[in-house]
């Protein structure tokens, strides 16, 4: 008798009421969390912009260090406290009369043509931008809450040995998630728009100037989409595990497919990336190290499984033996004509 499995039985409209209280409360929470994160949206922008700023040279620096010497990351930290004030960076006068930002690198005025600046093309577009931003923001925010709804629905359905293999994986999701955007906000992206800047011209005889003028909305959604990619993306050491505990795939079969698996993921990471050569070696590196981690870890989980397995033989081979009973002993019985007594 199964006695690790919730044996409540539901009808299906009983099964859809409780599916739609569940997506009713998620989307109240997730409303209720938009709120906040929409009025901060400004603020929130402009932390996602950091690293064009860094890449425009914009970043102060230390009046007793030169520039370089201080980390991408520690310089990041020291704008966040710009984010929420009115006074930007310190200006100063220039012998030309043009003022400069402190810490510039590349060779464009505050006061010039084309200052280094954010643009969008439409009434509406910087707007539709902070909603975008405000819902990202909301629904990373919500993101504990709507797990504990998903496994509410499903957690009741599963036996205890699958739940003790879903729920880790659960734990685990959001955590290789952020380290992937992470790895885009801090190492990733700051060097691909410096890489992109260079591609820049200074007006001189015979040449026009070009000039990067970048859009709000296709900055977030460059951003957006490349968070997205490397989330997932770092998921798949995760999903390989999984497959190899179901038995679905083993470790030298990953061993054996790896060259068609490096094939894929270019492939993969030409779809999902910007149409740069740049973005897509940046995704399909890291994607093959994490194919490399994927097939240690399924060896692992095959060991696992040939140790317990083992354990389990041997629990079997050392149970006692029963005694067979004594069969001469017939008095318990009633005669009949198939059992006559002797």
């Amino acid at each position: 008798m199964i006695t690790d499995i919730d044996d409540t039985k539901l009808p299906l409209l009983e099964h859809l009421i409780e599916l739609r209280k569940r997506l009713v409360r998620s989307a109240a929470v997730v409303l209720i969390a938009f709120l906040p994160c929409f009025y901060f949206a400004p603020a929130i922008f402009n932390f996602l912009a950091l690293p064009l700023y860094d890449a425009y040279g914009l970043a102060p620096v230390e009046e007793d260090e030169e520039p370089g010497e201080e980390g991408w990351f520690e310089r990041t930290l020291n704008d966040i406290s710009l984010l929420f004030t009115e006074d930007g960076p310190s200006d100063e006068e220039t012998p030309d009369g043009n003022v400069v930002t402190e810490g510039t690198t590349i060779d464009r005025s505050v006061e010039s043509e084309f200052p280094p600046r954010f643009i969008f093309t439409s009434p509406q577009e910087a707007f539709l931008t902070y909603v975008k931003v405000g819902f990202f923001v909301s629904l990373c925010v919500s993101l504990p809450f709507l797990a504990y709804q998903l496994w509410a629905f499903v957690g009741p359905g599963l036996y205890r040995k699958e739940k003790t293999v879903v729920l880790p994986f659960m734990l685990v999701f959001p955590l290789l998630f952020a380290l992937g955007a992470a790895m885009v906000y801090y190492a990733f992206f700051p060097v691909a728009l410096q890489f992109f800047l260079g591609f820049q011209q200074g007006e001189a005889l015979g040449k026009l100037p070009i000039v990067m003028e970048v859009r709000v909305s296709e900055y977030f959604s460059l951003l957006l989409k490349l968070l997205f990619a490397f989330g997932i993306s770092f998921q798949l050491p995760l999903v390989m595990t999984l497959l190899a505990r179901t038995g679905m795939v083993t470790a030298q079969g990953l061993k054996e497919k790896r060259k068609y698996a490096i094939v894929a993921v270019f492939v993969l990471a030409a779809v999902i990336t910007p149409p740069d050569p740049f973005s897509q070696l940046g995704l399909a590196l890291p994607m093959i190290l994490l194919y490399e981690i994927s097939i240690w870890c399924a060896r692992i989980t095959e060991r696992k499984k040939a140790q317990a397995a083992g354990e389990a033989g041997d629990a079997e081979t050392e149970q006692p033996d029963i005694e067979p009973e004594d069969t001469d002993d017939l008095s318990d019985f009633e005669e009949t004509d198939f059992n006559p007594t002797r």
